[in-house]
This record gives structure tokens, C-alpha cells and sequence, in this order.
């Protein structure tokens, strides 16, 4: 067992896990194709593995970011979170409207019917799963765009649950978030700014936080702590069903506990990895998307709205497999297109005269 602290755990240690991640996320949005819609129809054993799978990547996400927290003052938090989250959600969200409103110009068509529901989705954060109404007024999802919502939300929160005085009063509290997170998903599906998911994600960055502190990565851990995380995973993945942001949990919170200790043994697994030195062109390629994950998440938000990728399927009936690896590269290609666009006008305002200049004159 080691005895002394590891201080490569930095942020930059996971970014070929949240490369990796991103990767399998976008290729399971391309395999909408063989999904059964959450909470429809008879689960059979193991049939609903890959939600399990994949909420555990989503906690493992959290997890991660939890690794790099420390305490800051509540007006400090809110500043950081603020440049780093809230302002690519609302490029994004600027983006997709400008977008919907120049397509309803082009085609002729109402912006009101063909986009005009997105404007209070983005406005109150909503996860309208499917589309629905919020005081009968129709409504959306903010897509993937509620992971970075309910980051923001879980920091705040976590960061004022770690000012309490007393260390058993900031435990209470955090268990208390992701139990009232479940508990509000049995109230309504749909909530402003992703109120449940950002209470359950302060669970998830506690843990984060704990396991950093505690080492929990790279230490023994005694058989039957084993015996519950897999017991746990294998459970939920034969009997359970997982959809975080259309707030479905089959087996309630033994579900939720699964996706806790499915996302810790995907780390402790990549910490294992990690061990071995990777080098190369695509350990780089995917450590680069890591890097860039928040940004790689909004460009993938924006071409999910706005190209209408479910009519490669109708291209493809008879050869699904075919259609998700042609949805899968579309996807890739586009994002990169827009990511490469994206720095070229970066570059280009930079070398401009357009940014403003300080000039300190001497005066005698």
C-alpha cells in the first residue's frame, strides 16, 4: 500500500478518460437506431446493460471534476463556474437559436414551430426528455447541455455544503442531495435548469473529492468492498434501467448506488491503465478531446439540435449497423469542422484591430 500522497491525479491525468468517454457517448447517441425508449416495454435480464454502463460514465465524469475541487468562497465559486460552464452554454443556446432562425428563413417556414420552443428551454434550463409543455407552454430539452448545467449547479452546492462546520453535518447534507434528487424525479420528469441531475451530481463530486483524498485509486481495498460494487453493478445491470437526464430509475435508488460504484470501478480501471505510460498518435488524439471536453460536449449539443442525422437511418433501413457508423463519423467529422472554424475566426479576431487597447501615455 503506498504511504504517501500522488499528486498526478491532476486534471490533466483524465484526459484521455473523458476522450474515451466523449467518444462512447457520441457513438451511443448514433446507436439511437437498437434503443428502447427509457421506461417502455418489459426489461429483460441484461437487456438495459448499456444504460447502466453509460450512467456510470456520466458519474465518472462527475467524479472527475471532483477531483480538482477545493473550497472557495460562495461569490468565488460562482465566478469560475460562471466562465467555465454558464458561458459555453450560452453560446451554445445563442447558436442553436440563430441557426433554427435563419433555417425557418430559408425554408419559409414558422420560427415559432420549427425552433420557437427551444427559446424558454434554454431560458429555464429545462430536460423536456421528448418534448413537452411547461405551463402550457411547449418546451424542449436542453439536450446534453444538461451535464454542464448541472456541473454548475452541483459545484455550487458542494462548495456550500463543505463551509458547514462539522464534517458529519457535510455528509448528512450531501447524502441528503442525492436522496431529494431521486425524490424530486417521483414529483415531476421535467425541472428548471436540471435541478435533480445537479443535486445528484454534488453526490458525485463528494465522491470525487473523497476518493482523491482517501487514495482510493491505487489502494487495497478488502474483498468484501469488491463483493459490493460488483454485486451492485451486476444487479443493476441485469434488472435495472438508467436514463439520468429523463429521470428514469428502474430499480430506484439502488440504481442511483449503481451508477456510483459502476463510475468508481471505470476509474479505478483507467487508473490502471494509466500505469502502463501510453504514448502515441491516438493516446494524443483522444487526450486532446479530453482537454477539450467541455467545448467537445457544446459542439456536440449543436450538431445533435441542429442536423437531422435520423434520416440516415431512413436512407439505411435494411443495414443499421451501416447507418450508426455513417451517424457516428457524420458526427465526428462535423464537430471537428466546426472546432477547426471555431479557432480559425478565433485566431483571426485575435490578429484583428477589433480588441480593444490600453494605451498608458506618460505625461510630464
Amino acid at each position: 500500500m503506498e504511504t504517501h500522497i500522488r499528486n498526478d491525479t491532476g486534471l490533466g491525468y483524465f484526459n484521455l478518460a473523458r476522450g474515451i468517454g466523449i467518444l462512447l457517448i457520441v457513438m451511443g447517441h448514433s446507436m439511437n437506431i437498437f434503443r428502447i425508449p427509457s421506461g417502455q416495454g418489459e426489461i429483460e435480464l441484461f437487456g438495459r446493460t448499456g444504460s447502466i454502463l453509460g450512467g456510470g460514465i456520466i458519474g465518472a465524469f462527475f467524479m472527475i471534476s471532483g477531483f480538482g475541487f477545493y473550497s472557495r468562497s460562495p461569490r468565488k465559486c460562482l465566478k469560475i463556474q460562471k466562465k467555465l460552464l454558464l458561458r459555453p452554454y450560452a453560446i451554445v443556446a445563442v447558436s442553436v437559436l440563430i441557426t433554427k432562425l435563419l433555417l425557418a428563413v430559408v425554408k419559409r417556414r414558422s420560427f415559432w414551430h420549427h425552433g420557437g420552443e427551444l427559446v424558454l428551454t434554454y431560458l429555464l434550463g429545462l430536460n423536456a426528455e421528448g418534448g413537452g409543455n411547461f405551463c402550457g407552454i411547449p418546451v424542449e430539452s436542453v439536450s446534453i447541455l444538461w451535464f454542464i448545467l448541472a456541473l454548475f449547479g452541483g459545484w455550487l452546492i458542494y462548495n456550500a455544503c463543505m463551509q458547514l462546520p462539522s464534517g458529519l453535518l457535510q455528509g448528512l447534507m450531501i447524502v441528503g442531495c442525492v436522496i431529494m434528487s431521486y425524490l424530486l424525479t417521483w414529483v415531476s420528469k421535467v425541472w428548471p435548469f436540471c435541478i435533480p441531475m445537479a443535486l445528484l451530481a454534488v453526490g458525485y463530486l463528494a465522491a470525487g473529492d473523497w476518493i482523491r483524498k482517501k487514495q482510493l485509486l491505487w489502494r487495497k481495498m478488502p474483498w468484501w468492498v469488491w463483493s459490493i460494487l460488483f454485486l451492485t453493478m451486476l444487479t443493476c445491470a441485469a434488472f435495472g434501467e438508467v436514463n439520468i437526464v429523463a429521470a428514469v430509475w428502474h430499480l430506484g435508488l439502488l440504481d442511483v448506488w449503481g451508477t456510483f460504484c459502476t463510475g468508481f470501478l471505470l476509474l479505478r480501471m483507467y487508473a490502471r491503465v494509466m500505469e502502463r505510460n501510453l504514448h502515441g498518435m491516438l493516446v494524443k488524439f483522444l487526450e486532446e478531446i479530453g482537454f477539450r471536453s467541455i467545448w467537445i460536449v457544446c459542439l456536440h449539443a449543436y450538431e445533435k439540435i441542429i442536423f437531422p442525422w435520423y434520416r440516415i437511418y431512413e436512407i439505411f433501413p435494411e443495414q443499421p449497423l451501416l447507418a450508426v457508423f455513417i451517424c457516428f463519423l457524420g458526427r465526428c467529422g462535423v464537430m471537428y469542422v466546426l472546432y477547426r472554424l471555431i479557432l480559425l475566426i478565433s485566431r483571426k479576431w485575435k490578429k484583428s484591430g477589433w480588441k480593444k487597447k490600453i494605451i498608458i501615455e506618460c505625461r510630464r
